[in-house]
């Protein structure tokens, strides 16, 4: 009988269940490398890292005018950290060109794509479930004492890639390697720490101007703003330092 997780990520894949049982210890691997598992209570398959510095370069390698600003952060990235001084606009254009390469190398059928969370999506991947509220907006910060490590302040040690001042010590002045610290209950790395993730909601549909971001980052380290329940808006074009993005895999047309 295929397993609970194996008919979930079959039907997120738009492929029968004879096929691989990929899990949190077997995940999809798309061609660049990039991993993914079953989120329950989705329709997709999260990305168990933040989109690293090489995938991105590979896109940027395959696509004219790319803006470079993600090559100069202030300090040293590698190969393997999560791509920083991304805006909302950068992170669409290379989920759609990463569904536009796998489509044509027939990795992935027609009708699925890359895309990034919704957030409602991303509450799922990191344990909340459902929050109250139909906005992020108005899910901001709701549910307390709730954070990626589970419940209780301080953090436990190797939390994850925090400001000190969450009472932390890791060997991490800036961003660490993805998967550095260890994933969750469904394999997913650095859900809180690292990069803040760009999701596709707008933080207040009413009004389209800003964009949510969620999971904190590399200098965050106050108990309100690493609650697993905690957004952050920019406007689509905002890029930083400690911004970055997850993809998500589904087989949904579009949103």
């Amino acid at each position: 009988m295929p397993t609970y997780y194996a008919v979930l990520l079959a039907l997120v894949l738009g492929v029968g269940c004879a096929s691989t049982p990929y899990t949190s210890s077997k995940p999809y691997t798309n061609t660049l490398g990039m991993k993914f598992v079953p989120v329950p209570g989705t329709k997709v398959a999260f990305c168990i890292w933040e989109t690293r510095v090489k995938d991105y370069a590979a896109y940027a390698a395959a696509y004219a005018g790319v803006s470079m600003e993600w090559k100069n952060p202030e300090f040293v990235q590698l190969d393997t950290h999560p791509v920083v001084r991304m805006g909302w606009e950068d992170a669409q254009s290379f989920c759609t060109w990463l569904t536009k390469k796998e489509l044509a190398a027939g990795k992935i059928k027609a009708g699925q794509q890359y895309r990034l969370p919704t957030d409602e999506e991303w509450s799922a991947a990191v344990g909340l479930g459902k929050e109250k509220g139909n906005t992020p907006k108005e899910r901001h910060a709701r549910i307390k004492g709730v954070y990626p490590w589970g419940q209780g302040w301080p953090p436990p040690q190797a939390a994850g890639n925090y400001s000190p001042g969450a009472g932390l010590v890791d060997s991490f002045e800036h961003t660490s390697p993805v998967g550095s610290f260890s994933a969750n209950a469904l394999g997913i790395h650095d859900l809180g720490g690292n990069v803040w993730e760009w999701c596709e909601d707008w933080h207040d549909p009413a009004a389209k101007t800003i964009r949510v971001l969620r999971g904190a980052s590399w200098d965050v380290g106050s108990p309100g703003r690493l609650l697993s329940s905690y957004r952050v808006d920019y406007s689509p074009e905002y890029r930083d330092d400690d911004d970055g993005f997850r993809c998500v895999l589904t087989n949904a047309s579009g949103r």
